[in-house]
């Protein structure tokens, strides 16, 4: 099947990257995200087992969803590219962040908006862990967001 026939690929989706910290522990990742409902609010990420983002996530009891902007095209790819256990990726891309609080994940600067969340609960599938989460805090930081579609980032802006 080639890449244009993966119908989920078809799905347009939030670009987001998924920060976590405990101690002196953090990393952050590229992932994707979706409200499960924004009456609560209520939102879902999978993290792949074994990745120090889950751990983190699993010891910490939560994260900050951050959604990508426009501007950070570059650290969507930089970000996938390696595991944090290897190396803080935070030094290793030269990611300029918010002023941060103590024992709080931290937040790239120039992000579209962050959302603080606690787990609820998680549910293994194969080799990936699906995270619900409670959105507990959040801010826009007024910069139009990043979505994906059939292997392609694009802008989100008003018409």
């Amino acid at each position: 099947m080639s890449q244009s026939n993966v119908v989920s690929q078809w799905l347009p989706c939030p670009v987001v990257f998924v920060s976590t910290a405990l101690g002196e522990k953090r990393d952050i990742m590229t992932a994707t995200a979706m409200f499960i409902s924004e009456k609560e609010p209520l939102l879902a990420i999978s993290v792949a087992k074994g990745h120090l983002t889950a751990h983190l996530i699993d010891q910490a009891g939560g994260f900050i969803l951050i959604l990508a902007s426009e501007s950070q095209k570059e650290l969507v790819w930089q970000l996938g590219s390696i595991k944090g256990g290897e190396e803080d990726k935070f030094k290793l891309f030269s990611i300029n962040t918010l002023p941060s609080k103590p024992g709080k994940p931290l937040i790239p600067a120039d992000s579209a908006s962050w959302l603080e969340c606690q787990v609820v609960s998680h549910q293994e599938i194969n080799s990936y862990n699906l995270v619900i989460a409670r959105v507990v805090n959040q801010e826009d930081l007024n910069n139009p967001p990043l979505i994906w579609q059939k292997q392609n980032l694009f802008a989100l802006k008003p018409l």
